[in-house]
């Protein structure tokens, strides 16, 4: 079995060595395809090692039938096929095919071969044909006109080419990187049998045009072609026309100054003419334009609107801000801070103001100051409160509270009766009839009044022989008596 094994793999090593022993003694015709224009002459290429003294060959091997058109130098075939073929040699290790006035019977594949044994190599040969140039559509002039946001169709025309080509589109902004575009495109081709079997190809590009690519440029490629170092193409500049952008309104209030300023980005420029100058949606002026700038002399006496309006064929751009009295204000078509003017469309916009100070953001600051404060003292205010509350509950001591009685009601406070006034002696004084006494049940209220009566305690003395009446007495020293007041 090992003996076996080792047989196989010396056959093995031996077929490689002799592969690459004939890969190094032939050098076909390289590329394997290759392209030749109708009525042009081309040439391939084929050589061997020095050290073999077989002659090259070639064949026709189109059909697969291998037809032998020459040995060496000698033609062998006699097919009237082959009467615009030849082959060239400088020396005996190179054998040269050239085909001249190609026509398109000359497609074919051919081989060439290292006489009487295997080693060979093949080549494709295409008879192309090398239409008109491209041409792009629409054009006004050499550039392609489109507006920002639609979508256009750009035409791209090949006309009498063989094979059929492939149609390719590429974009790229002013002084950018190109790109090339796959969606959108689609192509058509009609054969023509009677030249040659050439084609016309129209490729269609969608194109949804964006003014970034103003000035830029669309491309169009023909691929498909080997007979070509560089294929056929041909390249537009991208037109795109776009509604006009106020870049710059201002108002500069100064005194010296008294002015309102606009410029627009538009394709079409805004001519001066159409540009309009409108104060609180009233008046409307038609300012003086120069050098990409309008101006209009204006001297406001209080805030005011005051829009810009340019207008082009493609649409109307407009900004509103309020003119200041004495301020110089701004707004620009990117802001980048929240403040006091109108959009399109009337939304506020951001501006900026050269005259001072940031007004705005001071005002701001002062808010934010005043709340910050205004949280400081109420959070003062309510711990002195809560303090100074419970100082007050723990120097009144027990109160007397209302007991509910029949008929009563806990949840409305009662006017409390004032107690009898009474004597040195604790005793209750006379009302006003002199000797009557309150008696328990003249209290139509129903309510009951705890009452402290210290008459049985004997007075404190001062010292100097004055009694002290006791006001307050702790409950475990009086008696308690209940009253109907």
């Amino acid at each position: 079995m090992e003996a076996i094994l080792r047989w196989m793999c010396t056959i093995l090593l031996a077929t490689i060595a002799i592969e690459r022993c004939q890969s190094q003694d032939l050098i076909g015709p390289s590329p394997a395809n290759q392209g030749v224009l109708r009525d042009g002459t081309h040439t391939l290429t084929c050589s061997k090692s020095a050290s073999v003294e077989n002659q090259l060959s070639w064949e026709d091997d189109t059909d697969g039938g291998g037809i032998l058109m020459f040995l060496g130098t000698s033609k062998i075939s006699p097919e009237t096929k082959y009467s615009n073929f030849e082959v060239i040699s400088d020396n005996a290790e190179e054998l040269n095919l050239v085909i001249n006035t190609a026509e398109v019977e000359d497609d074919g594949v051919y081989i060439c071969q290292i006489a009487g044994t295997s080693t060979q190599q093949q080549v494709t040969l295409k008879v192309e044909v090398l239409g008109s140039p491209l041409e792009i559509t629409p054009m006004d002039g050499d550039r392609v006109t489109v507006t920002d946001g639609e979508t256009s169709n750009i035409v791209c025309t090949a006309t009498g080419y063989r094979p059929v080509v492939t149609i390719e589109w590429y974009h790229k902004k002013s002084g950018g990187q190109e790109v090339q575009i796959t969606e959108g495109v689609s192509q058509t081709d009609s054969v023509n049998p009677s030249d040659g079997d050439t084609s016309d190809v129209v490729g269609t590009l969608e194109y949804t045009a964006s003014k970034d690519y103003n000035n830029g440029e669309v491309k169009c490629v023909a691929t498909g072609l080997y007979s070509q170092e560089n294929d056929p193409q041909t390249t537009a500049t991208l037109n795109v026309q776009y509604e006009p952008t106020i870049t710059k309104l201002q108002y500069d209030g100064r005194d010296d100054v008294n002015m309102v300023i606009c410029s627009s980005d538009a394709n079409p420029e805004v001519s001066g003419a159409d540009y309009r100058i409108i104060v609180n949606d009233t008046d409307v002026y038609t300012p003086t334009c120069a050098d990409g700038e309008c101006t209009l002399s204006l001297d406001v006496q209080y805030d005011t609107d005051v829009r810009c309006n340019a207008t082009n064929s493609i649409g109307t751009g407009t900004k509103t801000i309020i003119a200041v009295p004495g301020a110089v204000i701004t707004t620009t078509p990117e802001p980048t801070t929240a403040a006091t003017t109108k959009s399109d469309g009337g939304d506020k916009d951001a501006i900026s103001t050269d005259a001072g100070p940031n007004v705005g953001a001071i005002a701001a600051g002062v808010v934010v100051g005043i709340i910050v404060l205004a949280v400081i003292i109420a959070l003062l205010v309510y711990f002195l409160v809560i303090r100074k509350g419970n100082k007050t509950k723990n120097s009144q001591g027990s109160e007397l509270k209302p007991v509910n009685g029949s008929g009563g009601d806990s949840s409305k406070p009662k006017d409390r009766p004032t107690p009898a006034p009474r004597n040195s002696k604790g005793d209750a004084h006379d009302n006003e009839e002199g000797k009557k006494k309150v008696k328990p049940n003249d209290n139509p209220d129903g309510l009951l009044y705890a009452q402290l009566d210290h008459s049985n305690k004997p007075a404190r003395n001062s010292g100097n022989g004055n009694n002290i009446i006791r006001t307050e007495e702790p409950t475990e020293y009086a008696d308690v008596k209940t009253f109907i007041v």
